[in-house]
């Protein structure tokens, strides 16, 4: 009584049985493709007899092994125009240093400069909000990398100096 009602699942029902058929169908194609280029190769060398056969190994073992020697033999040369050259990894000018202590500055920054410092922080994150200045937002960010970073470090610089 059970299995009476149980619904019989066709195979078109199941998820992913349509990508499976596409796949056999592709699969399918290959091997058809595969088989069409066998029988041609095979008209075309019907005639071939054996001395052809070992006359072809021959020149193909002779060109790969030419080639293997010409290009081990150019590898050990003195040809230094072709070498790689390694040029050494330098530390970028405008780095911003984040686990160690910040930079000493021998001057304090005055509360006005400050708030002018506040006033472009909050200026430049209008702009990045708004849709019409998100242009001028990039723009601002690609010609000057380190700009948002060099107000962090002062704002940090004078809250740090506040505390004191």
């Amino acid at each position: 009584m059970k299995f009476t009602f149980k619904r019989n699942i066709k195979e078109s029902d199941v998820p992913g049985t349509a990508q499976n058929n596409l796949w056999q169908k592709f699969d399918q194609a290959n091997l058809r493709l595969q088989y069409k280029c066998a029988n041609w190769l095979e008209c075309k060398t019907a005639h071939f007899s054996r001395l052809n056969w070992i006359v072809i190994l021959l020149c193909f073992i002779v060109f790969t092994t030419t080639c293997s020697i010409y290009l081990i033999v150019n590898s050990f040369s003195g040809n230094t125009n072709r070498n790689i050259t390694v040029t050494p990894i330098t530390k970028p000018t405008n780095l911003v240093p984040t686990k160690e202590k910040p930079p000493q500055l021998n001057t304090s920054i005055s509360e006005t400069a400050f708030e002018k410092i506040k006033g472009f922080r909050k200026y430049m994150d209008s702009l990045g909000r708004s849709p019409a200045g998100k242009k001028t937002y990039d723009s601002i960010v690609s010609d000057r990398p380190g700009l948002l970073d060099s107000l962090t470090i002062l704002e940090n610089y004078y809250y740090s100096h506040l505390k004191n």
